[in-house]
């Protein structure tokens, strides 16, 4: 992939004062300096790959930062890595860097999903919900956003919420509706307001019985 000078200049200006964000995704390895990073990304290192197209997509959005986004984070998806399959779908669900490809999408979220990845198992489980990639499926969005709920993620947490309130993909239940609410609320604010509705239509006894599930799902999926 190559870069024009000007552009690989301003490339390893920005890294050089970027402070690259923790987590599994990067490895545990001492930071790289912005050239090695780039030079470590064109030798094929997944990881570097990953780091550079994540720079890439935090600059103000051009033609050029896009694409450069996009395709480092498809030379790292292809190896294999987990987070940025999940990112590549994202791409070509909103078009960023890339036409708009819903079967694309989906065919990595896929991929991520199978790695054991929450943001992967959330994708495709908004796939299977909204039709989009794949044939609308309430049932298998449902389990694919209990896998991402078990790693805590948030937006799966509200989503099980929703189902379980309106009876998508799962039997219609109150309380374990209020239960996931309740988890997502921990992480992502505004689902206090989906807690306060729940509770607006529920006894006492219902909405204990919600708080206790709650309790038992953290202790057993990430106790501290």
């Amino acid at each position: 992939m190559k870069q024009s000078v000007v552009w690989l200049s301003r490339v390893i200006f920005s890294l050089s004062i970027m402070v690259l964000l923790p987590g599994e995704i990067y490895a545990s390895q001492p930071a790289a300096t912005p050239v090695q990073l780039i030079q470590q990304a064109q030798a094929g290192d997944k990881v570097a790959q990953y780091q550079l197209a994540s720079f890439y997509r935090q600059q103000p959005r051009t033609r050029e930062s896009a694409r450069q986004a996009f395709n480092w984070m498809l030379a790292a998806a292809e190896q294999g890595h987990a987070a940025a399959q999940a990112e590549v779908a994202d791409f070509y669900r909103t078009g960023y860097g890339v036409e708009v490809d819903l079967v694309q999408s989906a065919g990595w979220y896929q991929k991520s999903s199978m790695q054991g990845y929450a943001p992967g198992h959330f994708g495709l489980g908004r796939m299977y919900y909204r039709g989009q990639g794949v044939a609308q499926d309430f049932k298998r969005a449902y389990e694919l956003y209990q896998l991402a709920a078990k790693d805590g993620h948030a937006s799966a947490q509200a989503a099980l919420g929703y189902m379980s309130d309106n009876g998508l993909g799962v039997k219609q239940n109150d309380i374990e509706a209020l239960k996931w609410y309740l988890l997502s609320a921990e992480k992502w604010y505004t689902a206090n307001s989906y807690v306060y509705y729940m509770r607006q239509k529920m006894d006492d006894a219902s909405v204990n019985e919600a708080r206790t599930l709650a309790g038992q799902f953290k202790a057993e999926n990430y106790p501290e």
